[in-house]
């Protein structure tokens, strides 16, 4: 009796382990599913990420090749203005060179004079500096460009009072020991207006009478500020050497002017003097 009861109690107990072993045998499984299907998730997440990823390198690089691209373009953009540019320069020395060619190709005066001395040319700067209203003062060919139309009313060869003072400072200049180895030549210039007024033609029957004119009370102030007379010479060109286009009324005004130039002393000489047939190279058109 009690072996049949020990019998049947190893049984129940094996029942029992291998109950208890199947149950953790379940739980294990389904922590294993539970895992696996986290696992799977996150393959799935990391998979997306990944293509994600991708694709914004893709877009990336995309941008990356349309900047090389664009930067390219611009290089070759760059070295095409820079092209240009040096076409550019050599067409601006080209027509610079040409209208130093044409400079007063209307008929201004250029006399053959050498380049003033330092201090000379320095004094007529400053002069030039003190009146820029005016006068204009050409370095390179040593002249005073006066603005006639400060000097003198239309038609009329009177010296305003308001230009005394600027003759008389430009008397100053030529006068000073800068200028010493130097005379002055006055030419005036007139626009293409005809004189028509009866009394002015009675004094001036021509532009070519009005513009000598004008050179010679221009020579008178400068002799009565002290300048010897001897180392004056005077010129009339009428409307026949203008420096801009007579049609406008700016162009008028800029070619009635009166032009001092400055040079060396001797260089006005007497025909009795001078040696037939031999150029003095006083003065040249262009």
């Amino acid at each position: 009796m009690r072996r049949d009861r020990w019998i049947v109690l190893m049984g129940t107990g094996c029942f029992v382990s291998v109950a208890l072993s199947g149950c953790a045998s379940l739980d294990e499984h389904r922590r294993l599913q539970a895992l696996n299907r986290n696992l799977q998730a996150e393959k799935t997440g990391l998979s997306q990420e990944l293509f994600d990823c991708r694709s914004a390198s893709d877009a990336l690089r995309a941008r990356t090749d349309s900047f090389n691209r664009e930067l390219i373009a611009k290089d070759e953009l760059i070295a095409n203005l820079r092209a240009e540019n040096g076409l550019l320069d050599d067409m601006r020395k080209t027509a610079q060179a040409a209208l130093e060619k044409l400079d007063g190709q209307f008929g201004d005066i250029v006399m053959a004079t050498p380049k003033l001395p330092e201090q000379l040319d320095s004094a007529l700067k400053r002069f030039a500096d003190a009146h820029p209203d005016a006068v204009i003062y050409d370095a390179m060919h040593g002249t005073v460009k006066w603005k006639s139309d400060l000097l003198f009313a239309l038609g009329s060869d009177i010296v305003r009072e308001s230009s005394m003072g600027t003759l008389k400072h430009f008397a100053e200049v030529i006068n000073s020991s800068a200028a010493v180895d130097f005379e002055v030549i006055i030419a005036g210039h007139t626009d293409t207006t005809p004189i028509s007024k009866s009394a002015t033609k009675a004094k001036h029957p021509t532009n070519w009478h009005l513009s000598a004119h004008r050179s010679i009370a221009v020579s008178n102030e400068l002799q009565k500020n002290g300048y010897a007379p001897q180392r004056i010479g005077v010129m009339g060109c009428g409307e026949y050497r203008p420096v801009a286009d007579n049609a406008t009324a700016e162009g008028k005004s800029q070619n009635r002017r009166v032009d001092i130039y400055l040079v060396p002393t001797g260089a006005i000489v007497s025909a009795s003097i001078a040696s037939p047939g031999v150029d003095t190279g006083l003065a040249s058109t262009k």
